[in-house]
């Protein structure tokens, strides 16, 4: 019995501490990933609460974001998004500056809009084009800190 049981641990005994030391591995890993995604949790928390740039209503965040672009300052307009759109907006704005396109871009901002509540915390502007079709449609939201960012364009 002794010779079969020490022959069972010869031969799988390998395999079976192999697979308990990726196991505690694979939970060291996950333990640190989890570390992780909530300090990256705390920080974008910590950003959107101290973040000032946005209006105190929907349509100041707008015509604040619209003066920005006057002024041909792309950085400080993609500021008025969300933080996790940021850089997004910016690379997006920069290219719309370097085409030469920021004037018509303005205009069209400046259009009428209509204004749609979504809820409490969202508002969605319409722009019409000139045949009073949507052509553009900005969704406006309004962050734990009361500040209104732009969530869409």
């Amino acid at each position: 019995m002794g010779v079969a049981l020490l022959a069972v641990l010869i031969f799988y005994g390998p395999s079976v501490f192999k697979n308990i030391s990726e196991f505690r591995e694979a939970k060291r890993a996950g333990e640190a990933a989890k570390e992780k995604a909530q300090k990256d949790y705390e920080e974008l928390k910590r950003l959107y609460e101290e973040d000032t740039f946005g209006g105190k209503t929907p349509e100041e965040t707008l015509a604040l974001f619209i003066d920005a672009l006057k002024r041909g300052d792309t950085d400080l307009a993609s500021k008025y998004f969300v933080i996790d759109k940021q850089d997004e907006w910016r690379g997006r704005l920069s290219e719309i500056k370097n085409k030469h396109l920021l004037t018509a871009m303005v205009g069209d901002l400046e259009r009428k809009k209509h204004r749609n509540q979504i809820s409490d915390g969202q508002v969605a502007f319409s722009i019409a084009n000139d045949k009073n079709q949507v052509a553009l449609t900005i969704l406006v939201g309004k962050g734990a800190n009361g500040i209104w960012k732009i969530l869409d364009l």
